[in-house]
């Protein structure tokens, strides 16, 4: 078992880029290496221990002989209880980010002194030196992110024409769960500028380098293998890693903060004064949406996180510890 966890590790570390595919999870949800290996380790703990206690359920004189279904089953159970672990570790770092914006301190823009503690400002997002080109939507912006599902085939891209942004982009979808299951979804690129967070008293600077930012899919583009992806798209998957953007079949995904936007940040001022990171300060949130809606936001996502990692986590324990021997199995 532990070699598996040291796959499973080394795999997310080398490819740190890759995410679920399952939109409301990858903007919630962003785990660092540590607490990842240590999400995993549990996990690989609980689908080892129902066996070490119990018996094996396959090789000669065991009740299942050696049936390949019971090792589908194991390693269901396993990703099952592994899925949970990570939902744990997900509810877990939102409520502490919850619990940095319940106890940072809210004040007007005007306001903002340097070293002035943990402070809260929200307002509406205006540019300071300039803006990005969103990839896909080509609109302005001072933060953006662009993911790619790789898609199998191109019968697997979405059909709907492009409805967002000057004509250029999809309405974000769901995915299926052959998606989830065949195609894999990788962040292709980030990038943000310093803004300002104007309200009626004044403006106070953000520099954004080093923030938690929750943003929301804002729009999606499919590409067919070996057609040529639209501008200014394909100016950025050259200029991001100098491959063939017309290689694979992939729908890329984007996720804006435009100038006008309504946004919350959480963090420590400095000298400018500018709303920065700290690192006596592990919280630095930038959240579109004013205070209500961000209590919202966590109040979700930590329900959510904490309800799916309840149910996944005890239908792989149940499976596992039913092969074990140690209740009644349902087969």
């Amino acid at each position: 078992m532990a070699h598996v966890w040291l796959l499973v590790v080394g795999l997310a570390v080398w490819n740190d880029d890759a995410r679920t595919g399952l939109d409301w999870l990858d903007r919630r949800v962003d785990l660092d290496p540590r607490l990842y290996a240590v999400a995993m380790g549990v996990a690989t703990l609980l689908t080892w221990l129902p066996f070490a206690l119990g018996r094996y359920p396959v090789g000669p004189g065991n009740p299942f002989g050696r049936s390949r279904i019971v090792l589908g089953v194991i390693v269901a159970g396993g990703l099952l209880v592994g899925t949970g672990c990570y939902l744990l570790a997900g509810a877990a770092t939102n409520a502490r980010s919850y619990l940095a914006v319940r106890r940072s301190r809210p004040i007007e823009a005007a306001g903002v002194e340097a070293e002035s503690g943990l402070i809260r400002v929200d307002g509406e997002v205006t540019p300071i030196e300039g803006t990005l080109e969103a990839p896909v939507s080509g609109t302005e912006a001072v933060q953006y992110r662009l993911d790619a599902t790789r898609v199998a085939e191109d019968e697997r891209l979405p059909t709907e024409s492009p409805t967002v942004g000057a004509g250029r982009g999809t309405e974000p979808g769901f995915a299926g769960l052959g998606s989830l299951l065949v195609d894999h979804t990788e962040r292709v690129d980030e990038r943000r500028v310093p803004f300002a967070v104007r309200d009626e008293t004044g403006r106070i600077a953000v520099d954004p380098e080093g923030a938690t930012v929750r943003l929301e899919r804002s729009a999606s583009v499919p590409v067919p293998a070996d057609a040529a992806p639209p501008e200014p798209l394909a100016t950025r998957l050259l200029e991001t890693d100098g491959e063939d953007p017309e290689a694979d079949a992939a729908v890329y995904h984007e996720s804006v903060l435009e100038p006008g936007d309504e946004v919350t940040v959480v963090g420590v001022a400095r000298d400018g004064p500018t709303i920065t990171d700290a690192p006596s300060m592990p919280e630095f949130v930038v959240v579109p949406g004013n205070d209500r809606a961000v209590d919202r936001h966590f109040r979700r996502t930590i329900a959510g996180c904490a309800f799916g990692a309840t149910v996944t986590g005890a239908t792989g324990l149940w499976l596992l510890l039913g092969l074990a021997g140690h209740g009644w199995w349902l087969f």
